[in-house]
């Protein structure tokens, strides 16, 4: 990976190039906000759809999981928002709201900044450290767009001492953001072994469904989140029992013959909804990218300014990030059995999932966490029963689908995995569920903007 290290810059002069001068704070609810540049309020965010599309590809390429992508979207959006906070006049600092986020560093007071160079340069460097353990040929093309990036407000007529301020203070915050990301117990659960429990006396148990598969993140849920208490916060135990072979009256046999039952007519459209939520890590951005490509559209179609996309970038991800903790954490808890195990030990000892079966327990589901808090941000911020069309998956060959609304996206994103045979109506439902209640603990508790009612309320956990 390529580091750009900055020089200090000696000033001897300020050169203004935005409205205001002298930079006071004036207007506007936020305390650090500095009027001596163009407010981010003012600046297009579709620079930033450049970055996302070759993050997209590069967690493609390297085959990162969903709870790996979402992690590392987290950490690069709340950077992109802190890094233009200061010019905005109506947005507020996530710092002291998400955890043990404290600390980063400002932009001088008085002195003039180029916020889509902070931005850029911000990204760039947390992606750069969050990534630095691949050596993929693709990271050139992070290096080409950053040149281009940077270029291209030079062109803009952006002055030298201002970028070089830009660039300083961007790269000051992306070692802050840096240093918080080592917080979470990401790496020391890199470390730390785990045993399945034995399926044994236990036929609910979770087990591998194919040859050679290895439990997948196994201590997620004990990670650290952004904003909700903790994994447990909004954990479900709604989960049916199975009493092992020929026990036909249980709930969850009777969840495994309906997927069955589904497979044996699955028709073209479940097909196609089935691979087109499917998010593969080695072909797509993964179920949480496929999210933020569906908040992309929008920050393309809305035009919306620097200010909006980065605070419903830094809400979608830790939102879903929060949801996957919380779902992983549920997962090895409850380490319930796949459809695929029931089903080949009640009806079809040779049956296969339309689409394979990933390498941890069903209970909760992934995807239903990541798409009810998505859906329940977006709705709340965008809004609520506005159709769209997603196009998200067209460069894989499919074709572009209509929703009525978030909440429709997430109710098919959620059930695409009972039409790819892979979870039971509980997994789906529950994981709607958590993801919905991290999602509502966002919206009723952390506060980006003067008007929202912070309750500091407990998480209500799906009943």
């Amino acid at each position: 990976m390529r580091f750009k290290h900055l020089s200090v810059v000696l000033l001897t002069g300020v050169i203004l190039f935005a409205s205001g001068c002298g930079g006071s704070s004036k207007g506007g609810a936020n305390p650090l906000y500095s009027d001596a540049s163009t407010p981010s309020s003012e600046i297009d965010a579709k620079f930033l759809l450049e970055w996302w599309d070759a993050l997209f590809a590069f967690v493609s390429s390297e085959r990162l999981s969903p709870p790996d992508a979402a992690r590392m979207y987290s950490y690069i959006a709340v950077g992109m928002y802190e890094a233009q906070i200061a010019g905005t006049p109506d947005y507020l600092t996530l710092e002291g709201q998400l955890a043990d986020l404290k600390g980063l560093p400002r932009p001088e007071k008085g002195q003039v900044y180029d916020w889509q160079t902070c931005v850029t340069e911000t990204m760039y460097l947390v992606q750069d450290g969050m990534l630095a353990r691949y050596f993929p040929a693709g990271v050139s093309t992070l290096n080409k767009l950053y040149d281009k990036q940077i270029e291209s407000r030079k062109a803009a007529g952006i002055p030298d001492e201002v970028l070089e301020r830009s660039k300083a203070f961007g790269e000051e915050l992306a070692d802050a953001i840096l240093e918080w990301s080592e917080t979470d117990n990401y790496v020391n659960t890199r470390y730390m072994q785990y045993k399945s429990p034995a399926r044994e006396g236990h036929p609910g148990y979770w087990t591998p469904t194919d040859f050679n598969q290895t439990p997948l993140e196994p201590f997620w849920g004990t990670h650290k989140t952004f904003f909700v208490k903790d994994g447990a916060q909004c954990d479900i135990d709604k989960a049916p029992a199975y009493n092992g072979i020929g026990d036909s009256t249980s709930e969850l046999y009777i969840q495994a013959k309906k997927v069955w039952n589904v497979d044996k007519t699955l028709t073209e459209e479940q097909r196609t909804i089935a691979q087109y939520w499917a998010d593969d890590p080695s072909e797509t951005s993964t179920p949480p990218g496929h999210w933020m490509e569906i908040l992309g559209n929008f920050v393309q179609s809305e035009n919306m300014k620097l200010d909006r996309a980065c605070e419903l970038y830094a809400l979608v991800t830790t939102s879903m990030n929060d949801a996957c903790i919380t779902v992983w954490h549920t997962k090895y808890r409850v380490n319930l059995v796949r459809p695929k195990t029931i089903i080949q030990e009640n009806f079809d000892p040779q049956w296969e999932p339309y689409v394979e079966t990933p390498p941890f327990a069903g209970y909760t589901s992934g995807h239903s966490g990541f798409s009810g808090a998505a859906a329940t941000i977006l709705t709340s911020r965008i809004g609520d029963n506005l159709a769209f069309i997603d196009s998200s998956n067209v460069e894989i060959g499919l074709l572009p689908r209509s929703f009525k609304s978030f909440n429709d996206a997430a109710q098919e994103a959620a059930y695409s995995r009972m039409y790819g045979g892979i979870h039971f109506d509980c997994d789906i439902n529950d994981g709607l569920e958590q993801g919905k209640c991290v999602g509502n603990y966002y919206l009723e508790n952390i506060k980006t903007t003067a008007g929202d009612k912070k309750s500091k309320g407990e998480a209500k956990k799906p009943e």
